[in-house]
């Protein structure tokens, strides 16, 4: 991993780890549900002291959704196409989300725009499957295979996964830590694809950990975000 975020990972002082509830955390989603099964999984494992309040999907009848409902986990969907705009869709979430005052909310392949309110500015964290900024493959339009495609046509040697808190542009918030992984001779969109989300699988957690150990605010603040957002 390449670390962005040169904070340590101690707690803030006078909190003991032993003294902090587990992180609160909602997902957002719009289709398989890897990466929320991967983070259901590390923490069933212990490897994150967190717990998942709610999943939301921006798609209907998509397989992250049955993957909550075997986790018992609360979940909804809430559709771009019955929000006028950005921000009503965006205010849509954050009212689904509030009842259950997350820390973070983490996209996990959610493929629609959030505008981030003051309020939660630095609680809101993506993964996308390239290296930001130089890999060109990021923004509108750029998920799943479409991103291994453009990596490989690029030319590039390595690519890579990149965790970073999300700002009102696509793919452009400052950058938690990243995962790099070769390009092979023969790579295909889904061989780089598969190989990606392996690394993926680590990172998420690992910068989840040190996003918050380096702002320690953003966990158990006395004060939640979700009475201004």
């Amino acid at each position: 991993m390449t670390q962005a975020d040169t904070s340590n990972s101690d707690p803030a002082p006078g909190r003991s780890r032993a003294a902090e509830r587990p992180l609160t955390l909602a997902v957002l989603i719009s289709g398989t549900g890897r990466t929320l099964e991967n983070l259901l999984r590390v923490i069933a494992a212990g490897e994150l002291a967190a717990r998942v309040a709610v999943v939301v999907s921006s798609v209907p009848n998509v397989r992250g959704l049955e993957i909550a409902a075997a986790a018992g986990l609360p979940h909804l969907v809430v559709r771009r196409r019955d929000a006028p705009s950005e921000d009503a869709y965006s205010a849509a979430i954050y009212a689904a989300l509030a009842p259950f005052r997350p820390d973070l909310i983490l996209l996990g392949g959610f493929l629609r725009k959030l505008v981030v309110p003051p309020a939660l500015a630095g609680r809101i964290l993506n993964i996308h499957p390239a290296l930001l900024p130089e890999s060109g493959a990021a923004g509108k339009g750029f998920f799943g295979e479409r991103v291994h495609a453009a990596v490989l046509a690029s030319g590039a040697t390595e690519s890579g996964a990149t965790v970073h808190v999300v700002d009102n542009d696509y793919d452009t918030g400052p950058v938690v830590l990243r995962a790099t992984v070769p390009v092979l001779s023969g790579d295909t969109p889904a061989t780089l694809g598969a190989r990606v989300f392996a690394a993926e699988c680590a990172l998420y957690p690992e910068a989840i950990r040190r996003h918050v150990a380096a702002h320690p605010e953003l966990h158990g603040a006395t004060t939640s975000p979700w009475e201004h957002a």
